[in-house]
């Protein structure tokens, strides 16, 4: 085969950096450096010579558009879910969030052996889940298409009630002893940046691991599912999730593990604008499809208006699958596996992104893990200080938040009552409704 490249004189990175410095008239390589929030030092460009030698860090292809459906009552949820699976959706995550589930009813014409099913427990006990269980029997449904579990972990972080703990520390943080039900969204939304978001979420698994090997069920465990939230800096997310699937087969080895891991990811609610919400499709777009070139197995765009509606519509749910209809449709990112690789830029940020958390991770350790750092306030304490700092960083006008802090639009002021508070307090009461519209 003839090589095409060979009329071109080869290059390296002092060549481009004297290049640099003529045509930018004497500015140099070190002056265009940036350090970014995980105190990683962003080069202006990269080469062969940054590039770090590894295999593809996941091999699947294709990935499942879930939709989130809340199930306060059986049959409007059901009526969403049917909605979602028309409108192009293949999966559905189901947030049980009431006592005594009328199964029959909410999985009506639902045909489950066909699609991807996650049921997570904000609510209920063993006896539901045998429920469940039952009608999955009797309807010879493929138990490896359902998902379905609680993290009383995560539950404790954020309720701080002593039962949940109690829970974990009995084990019933698994219903199903082969599936691990990790859920480590909150750290991305609670404003952690994303080194710790991935240090954190390694501890997490550690903790349920640990746990699993003293109760003696670490054997029988066959999946990890693993929930992680995405924001909108594109290529700290796509190294942020490579990172993640290199570390945790890193952990696995050290139990001598092998065991599947599926990478849940839904966008953060972090970023999501309350006011002139529509701007949110664009931030969206950028987080979900580094979601996917990131390698998620599962995907879920939350509703651009989440933050301002108590519900959401049924329009921005269609528009959240229809995004995803477009990832795989017009820009087809569903035929190639780990398109990011080979990028000099993202294979360098994906190994620092894990070096620096993997250090992180095993300083936490040492003092303790996870569960100590939370309980004795160091976690949160670390969290709101990088909350903070982002916060700052958007008051002060360092970081544009389109519609909020830049450009609010006229047309769509606040009102009190406008807005559901999420992510760091719906990110400082949307920076106290943008400073007032910017003193209007």
């Amino acid at each position: 085969m003839e090589d095409l490249l060979k009329e071109f004189a080869t290059s390296n990175s002092a060549a481009w950096k004297e290049r640099l410095v003529k045509d930018l008239k004497g500015i140099t390589f070190e002056q265009l450096q940036t350090v970014d929030d995980n105190h990683i030092t962003i080069h202006p460009f990269y080469t062969g010579e940054d590039s770090v030698a590894s295999p593809s860090v996941f091999g699947h292809t294709d990935w499942v558009i879930m939709e989130q459906v809340q199930v306060k009552e059986e049959k409007a949820a059901n009526a969403q879910a049917l909605s979602a699976l028309q409108s192009g959706a293949g999966g559905l995550h189901f947030l049980i969030e009431k006592e005594n589930v009328a199964w029959d009813t909410l999985f009506k014409d639902i045909e489950l052996n066909f699609i991807q099913t996650k049921i997570e427990w904000t609510t209920g006990s063993s006896v539901q889940e045998a429920s469940l269980q039952q009608y999955l029997g009797a309807h010879a449904i493929d138990r490896t298409l359902v998902d379905n579990g609680r993290d009383h972990l995560a539950v404790y972080f954020s309720t701080k009630s002593p039962s949940f703990k109690e829970a974990f520390l009995n084990g019933l943080h698994l219903f199903n002893e082969h599936n691990l039900w990790i859920d480590a969204a909150a750290y991305y939304n609670a404003g952690a940046n994303s080194v710790s978001q991935l240090s954190y979420t390694l501890g997490h698994i550690q903790e349920v691991l640990h746990l699993a090997q003293q109760q003696g069920t670490l054997a029988a465990i066959q999946k990890l599912n693993i929930n992680i939230a995405v924001g909108t800096a594109f290529f700290e997310e796509i190294s942020k999730l490579r990172a993640l699937r290199q570390l945790v087969a890193l952990l696995l080895q050290q139990y001598e593990l092998s065991a599947e891991v599926q990478l849940y990811v839904q966008t953060g609610t972090l970023y999501k604008a309350p006011f002139d919400v529509y701007s949110n499709l664009l931030r969206d777009t950028l987080a979900g499809m580094a979601a996917v070139l990131g390698g998620c197995d599962a995907l879920s765009i939350l509703p651009f208006d989440v933050k301002k509606q108590a519900a959401y519509t049924r329009f921005s749910q269609r528009m959240a699958i229809n995004q995803q209809l477009l990832f795989k449709e017009e820009s087809y990112l569903h035929q190639i596996a780990d398109t990011a690789k080979g990028s000099y830029y993202i294979d360098k940020l994906t190994a620092q992104l894990a070096e620096a958390a993997w250090t992180s991770f095993r300083d936490m350790e040492q003092e303790g893990g996870l569960l100590a750092s939370f309980e004795s306030g160091t976690l949160l304490q670390n969290i709101k200080e990088q909350a903070d700092q982002l916060v700052a960083q958007y008051v002060s006008g360092e970081k544009i938040w389109i519609g909020m802090n830049k450009y609010p639009n006229p047309t769509d002021l606040p009102q009190e009552t406008a807005m559901t508070e999420s992510g760091v307090e719906g990110t400082l009461k949307a920076l106290e409704i943008a400073a007032y519209l910017n003193k209007k």
